[in-house]
C-alpha cells in the first residue's frame, strides 16, 4: 500500500513539474503550487509513518464528519493536476475516518486520470442515498469489462498497467469496508468508469441494502 502511494504522489508531482513549466510565471498558480507541495510533504511524512517500526498504522475510528469538506479536500489538491469538477451538496455528515476517505478519493480520481487519454475532467459527486453517503468518482476514459471487474480489478497484485501494483481498487475497497461502508464500480468498454463509495450517515439507521434502491437501478 505504501509503495502504491508513493508511485502516486510520485505520478502527481511530476505533471505538477510539467505545468509548472507553462505557467510558473502566474502568481496565483505559485501560491496554489506551494500548497500542493506542502500537502505532499504531509502525505509523504504520513508514509514514512506507516513504514515505521514503531507505528502501528492503526486508523482513527469514525466519527461524524462533514464528507463535502474531505472530498472537496482531495479534489482541491490535484486542481493542478488534472481538471476535476465536483459537485457536493453541503451538509454530508457520514461516519467515517477522513484521512481514509481521503486516501480512497485520492485512488479513486487516480485511476479515472490514468484511464483518460483526451484531457476530459474527472467527475466527483456527493450525495444522500438511504441510510448513508455516496460519493461517485466518474471518468470518460477507456472503462473495464465485466469479466476484468469480477475477476482482476479488486484482485492485489494483478494490473493491466506498466509499473502498476494492482491495489489501488483493493486497497479501496479494503478501507471503504473498515469503516462500514461499501466500494462498487461501473463501468463500459470505452464509456468510463464510475466507483462509488457509500458510508453509513451519522447518526442513521443502516439498513442491508446501504446503496439504496434508486442507486441499484442507476
Amino acid at each position: 500500500f505504501v509503495a502504491h502511494d508513493i508511485k502516486n504522489l510520485v505520478s502527481q508531482l511530476s505533471i505538477l513539474a510539467r505545468n509548472a513549466e507553462r505557467h510558473a510565471d502566474k502568481p496565483a498558480f505559485r501560491a496554489d503550487m506551494v500548497d500542493t507541495l506542502q500537502s505532499s510533504v504531509g502525505k509523504m511524512n504520513d508514509l514514512l509513518a506507516r513504514l515505521s517500526q514503531h507505528n502501528r498504522a492503526r486508523h482513527n475510528a469514525p466519527v461524524a464528519v462533514d464528507i463535502s469538506e474531505v472530498v472537496m479536500k482531495s479534489a482541491y489538491a490535484k486542481r493542478l493536476i488534472y481538471p476535476i469538477d465536483a459537485e457536493l451538496q453541503p451538509g454530508l455528515m457520514a461516519m467515517a475516518d477522513p484521512s481514509r476517505v481521503e486516501t480512497i478519493i485520492n485512488h479513486l480520481v487516480q485511476n479515472g486520470i490514468e484511464a483518460t487519454s483526451d484531457g476530459s475532467s474527472i467527475r466527483v459527486h456527493a450525495r444522500r442515498t438511504d441510510g448513508g453517503v455516496a460519493i461517485s468518482v466518474t471518468d470518460r476514459g477507456s472503462g473495464m469489462s465485466e469479466a476484468f471487474i469480477a475477476n482482476q480489478l479488486f484482485k492485489p497484485f494483478d494490473s493491466t498497467k506498466d509499473g502498476g501494483f494492482g491495489i489501488g481498487a483493493y486497497e479501496a475497497r479494503t478501507l471503504a469496508q473498515s469503516m462500514g461502508g461499501q466500494l462498487r464500480v461501473e463501468s463500459r468498454i470505452g464509456k468510463g468508469t464510475t466507483f462509488t463509495l457509500w458510508l453509513p450517515m451519522a447518526g442513521a439507521q443502516v439498513d442491508n441494502s446501504p446503496m439504496g434502491e434508486a442507486d441499484r437501478k442507476s
